[in-house]
């Protein structure tokens, strides 16, 4: 055990769940051009540093990996706003904005997912506190539970967590190998910099204390 977060073992006992498009119909995603050429339906494959991914495959080639979220609020607190301190309150550049992209989508019909909401974490003796609201520092020890969790759940085509930056919303970590092609649908896709979704950042931004720039 390292940092309070035990190391998965090779039969955990996760719990997979179904979601359906009669849960939640849409899902948002945002993608940033700043470092990579990437666009709406880019999966990440081995880059990145984020609490889930990157994950391998048993073969060693990287499992590609797509965040959805289940409103806007959240999907802007898990990336666009990431990196800002809310205590104490942080800087935001306005400007950065023209990089980000909002895409609304549709999964499909039914997607069985590992749970890692909070409900489920104490089947595998873990608590959210460890997992999920863990800092940056733990991620190469959180990686391992979803890294565990698409070798030892063959049918999961995701992880599914309640969000750390904004816990009133639902987040998914999909397995682009163990999804229908295509994986999802773009219903509709924005820039952040532009109206009315910049508008709906910025008053986000101020409703959290954060300073613009």
């Amino acid at each position: 055990m390292s940092g309070g977060l035990p190391a998965p073992g090779p039969a955990e006992p996760f719990t997979i769940r179904t979601m359906t498009t009669e849960d939640i119909a849409v899902w948002f995603h945002v993608y940033c051009t700043a470092s990579h050429p990437t666009v709406a339906t880019t999966f990440a494959e081995d880059w990145g540093d984020t609490r889930f991914a990157p994950i391998d495959q048993v073969n060693g080639s990287p499992v590609h990996t797509y965040y959805v979220a289940s409103s806007r609020e959240t999907v802007f607190m898990e990336s666009v706003l990431h990196n800002v301190s809310l205590s104490p309150p942080g800087l935001f550049e306005v400007d950065s904005l023209k990089h980000f992209h909002l895409v609304e989508l549709a999964l499909p019909a039914t997607l069985d997912y590992v749970s890692f909401h909070t409900k489920d974490l104490p089947r595998l003796g873990l608590s959210r506190a460890q997992l999920i609201d863990s800092l940056t520092d733990c991620y190469p020890l959180t990686r391992a539970w979803p890294q565990a969790a698409f070798a030892q759940c063959p049918r999961a085509q995701a992880v599914g967590y309640g969000s750390r930056r904004d816990d009133s919303g639902r987040c998914l970590m999909l397995f682009r190998q163990r999804l229908p092609d295509p994986p999802l649908e773009v219903l509709e896709e924005h820039c952040l910099a532009d109206p009315p979704l910049r508008r709906e950042v910025r008053e986000l931004v101020r409703s959290l204390g954060v300073r613009e720039v």
